[in-house]
């Protein structure tokens, strides 16, 4: 199971997600945390829009702007529908990725 399916059915992995507690409830932070929740799984829209809790037209104003950035690529197409996945190659996008794991460590040090 991945730690996106681990939410749970009712809340979008991102609601909840380090990266919206520390940039806001805003879509570009919810589609990035949705993206680094299956890091070595590339999704579709729709997918991208369930785990984000965004529409997909939301999702389509922002995915062209991050993959010009190169924090997100687009590997290939399945029947007709573009497939998206965080670029673990590029160094801003391991950065981030390395900033939401530094965050859940620091969250649940102050939990303690």
């Amino acid at each position: 199971m991945s730690e996106a399916e681990t939410k749970g059915d009712t809340e979008p992995y991102a609601e909840d997600s380090v990266l919206t507690a520390v940039f806001g409830n805003h879509a570009e932070p919810k589609i990035l945390a949705a993206l680094l929740s299956e890091p070595d799984q590339d999704m579709n829209v729709t997918r991208i829009a369930e785990l984000a809790g965004v529409s997909r037209k939301t999702v389509y104003e922002h995915l062209d702007r991050f993959v010009e950035l190169g924090l997100v690529e687009q590997p290939r197409e399945v029947a007709g529908s573009k497939m998206y996945v965080i670029d673990t190659e590029d160094d801003a996008a391991e950065k981030l990725a390395d900033f939401e794991w530094g965050m859940i460590d620091r969250v649940a040090e102050l939990r303690e």
